[in-house]
């Protein structure tokens, strides 16, 4: 089974659960059963969100871990046939040991909705695509 985390960076933080999944973040994506992991810019592995699903299935990454995810997101993900786990703290192997051991719980739209807005939070926590019509209204 291959895992994505979301981690906060390639370097000093590189084994720190992140906030959430994005585009513009990082992730190690993490064999449980070679016991290894690469770390990576997301946009390595996909130039959006729209495409970073279709990158998990194609790298057959069939979990993710995550401190925290937006309903809507999450939705998305399950409806795909993706397990997404609530990490427990912001420790990298020890939510991998967690996972190992059935230890972590699924996210379900109750956990999820404590992390909602109304598309009123940063836009690169759940896409990029604000950022373009961001800019595209800034220059009108």
């Amino acid at each position: 089974m291959k895992i994505a985390i979301p981690v906060v960076d390639l370097n000093l933080h590189k084994n720190r659960i992140a906030g959430g999944l994005n585009v513009i973040g990082q992730i190690c994506i993490y064999d449980l059963a070679k016991q290894e992991g690469v770390w990576m810019k997301t946009l390595d592995l996909a130039p959006n969100m729209g495409e970073l699903l279709p990158a998990f299935e194609r790298h057959e990454i069939s979990t993710i871990i995550t401190r925290q995810v937006q309903p809507m997101a999450l939705k998305v993900l399950v409806n795909k046939g993706f397990v997404v786990y609530k990490s427990i703290g912001d420790e990298l192997e020890t939510n991998i040991e967690f996972l190992s051991e059935n230890g972590l719980i699924p996210f379900d739209m109750e956990g999820a909705m404590e992390f909602a807005n109304a598309c009123g939070g940063e836009c690169n926590v759940c896409t990029t695509d604000c950022d373009e019509e961001k800019k595209t209204e800034d220059q009108l």
